[in-house]
Protein backbone atom coordinates (compact mmCIF):
# COMPACT_ATOMS: atom_id res chain seq x y z
CA UNK A 1 0.00 0.00 0.00
CA UNK A 2 2.79 2.59 0.24
CA UNK A 3 4.22 1.80 -2.74
CA UNK A 4 1.15 2.60 -4.08
CA UNK A 5 0.91 6.22 -2.51
CA UNK A 6 4.56 6.65 -3.37
CA UNK A 7 4.05 6.01 -7.09
CA UNK A 8 1.07 8.18 -6.83
CA UNK A 9 3.10 10.93 -4.88
CA UNK A 10 5.93 10.55 -7.73
CA UNK A 11 3.57 11.40 -10.15
CA UNK A 12 1.67 14.61 -8.68
CA UNK A 13 5.52 15.84 -7.73
CA UNK A 14 6.22 15.05 -11.61
CA UNK A 15 3.03 16.59 -13.09
CA UNK A 16 3.25 19.67 -10.41
CA UNK A 17 6.87 20.55 -11.98
CA UNK A 18 5.86 20.26 -15.60
CA UNK A 19 2.79 22.81 -14.68
CA UNK A 20 5.17 25.04 -12.84
CA UNK A 21 7.85 25.09 -15.85
CA UNK A 22 4.86 25.41 -18.31
CA UNK A 23 3.66 28.79 -16.54
CA UNK A 24 7.33 30.08 -16.12
CA UNK A 25 7.86 29.67 -19.80
CA UNK A 26 4.96 31.36 -20.86
CA UNK A 27 5.65 34.27 -18.82
CA UNK A 28 9.36 33.96 -20.45
CA UNK A 29 8.32 34.01 -24.05
CA UNK A 30 5.00 36.31 -23.51
CA UNK A 31 5.38 39.45 -25.58
CA UNK A 32 2.98 42.65 -25.45
CA UNK A 33 2.34 44.19 -28.38
CA UNK A 34 5.06 46.79 -28.03
CA UNK A 35 7.54 44.64 -28.11
CA UNK A 36 6.08 43.18 -31.42
CA UNK A 37 5.81 46.53 -32.84
CA UNK A 38 9.41 47.41 -31.69
CA UNK A 39 10.70 44.34 -33.27
CA UNK A 40 9.50 44.81 -36.65
CA UNK A 41 10.27 48.23 -36.70
CA UNK A 42 13.94 46.77 -35.96
CA UNK A 43 13.66 44.10 -38.66
CA UNK A 44 12.86 47.20 -41.05
CA UNK A 45 15.32 49.19 -40.47
CA UNK A 46 17.54 45.98 -40.71
CA UNK A 47 16.21 45.25 -44.17
CA UNK A 48 16.55 49.24 -45.07
CA UNK A 49 19.98 48.95 -43.61
CA UNK A 50 20.98 46.04 -45.56
CA UNK A 51 19.60 46.91 -49.10
CA UNK A 52 20.77 50.74 -49.05
CA UNK A 53 22.30 52.48 -51.81
CA UNK A 54 25.39 54.64 -51.81
CA UNK A 55 25.20 58.03 -51.84
CA UNK A 56 27.09 58.00 -54.89
CA UNK A 57 24.25 55.86 -56.95
CA UNK A 58 21.43 58.10 -55.66
CA UNK A 59 23.35 60.93 -56.86
CA UNK A 60 24.30 59.55 -60.09
CA UNK A 61 21.75 57.01 -61.62
CA UNK A 62 23.60 54.85 -63.50
CA UNK A 63 22.97 54.86 -67.72
CA UNK A 64 22.74 52.13 -69.99
CA UNK A 65 25.57 52.30 -71.64
CA UNK A 66 27.36 52.29 -68.30
CA UNK A 67 24.92 49.09 -67.19
CA UNK A 68 26.11 46.90 -70.52
CA UNK A 69 29.94 48.24 -69.67
CA UNK A 70 30.16 46.87 -66.10
CA UNK A 71 28.41 43.77 -67.70
CA UNK A 72 30.76 42.94 -70.25
CA UNK A 73 33.86 43.45 -67.77
CA UNK A 74 32.05 41.50 -65.04
CA UNK A 75 32.21 38.71 -68.07
CA UNK A 76 35.28 39.28 -69.47
CA UNK A 77 36.82 38.74 -65.51
CA UNK A 78 35.09 35.57 -65.15
CA UNK A 79 36.24 34.31 -68.86
CA UNK A 80 39.91 35.35 -67.48
CA UNK A 81 39.68 33.72 -64.76
CA UNK A 82 38.65 29.89 -65.85
CA UNK A 83 41.56 30.13 -68.37
CA UNK A 84 44.04 30.27 -65.54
Amino acid sequence: MSGFFFFIGIGLAFTLLAIVLWRAWAAFVRRTPDDEARERDLAALNDAQANRLSDSQLTRPVDTDGAWRTMVQRGDRRRRRRRK
